[in-house]
């Protein structure tokens, strides 16, 4: 029952831990760029989601694997508008 109740809290903290920068991401594809974040931010954004999901790959049975994952996409889109914003 413990086990059970660990991997549910694993869940729930990767769906949750992986959200959080969805709202930046939709934010920066309706604007077509970024508003008020470093450049430093959005490189470690992108970076550290980047590794991240290369360290978990060999489990990808993990709620991690998810997790870095719907993190990487949303990295990506803030690091593409960030640096590459749409032209008006």
């Amino acid at each position: 029952m413990l086990e059970f109740i660990i991997e549910i809290c694993g869940w729930i903290g990767a769906l949750s831990y992986s959200i959080y920068s969805i709202p930046q991401a939709a934010s920066a594809i309706h604007l077509g760029r970024t508003q008020g974040l470093s450049s430093g931010m959005v490189i470690l954004l992108f970076g550290g989601a980047l590794c991240s999901l290369i360290y978990i790959l060999p489990d990808t049975s993990s709620p991690l694997f998810y997790n870095f994952s719907l993190s990487l996409i949303s990295a990506t889109t803030i690091f593409r508008y960030h640096f590459w914003p749409r032209k008006k």
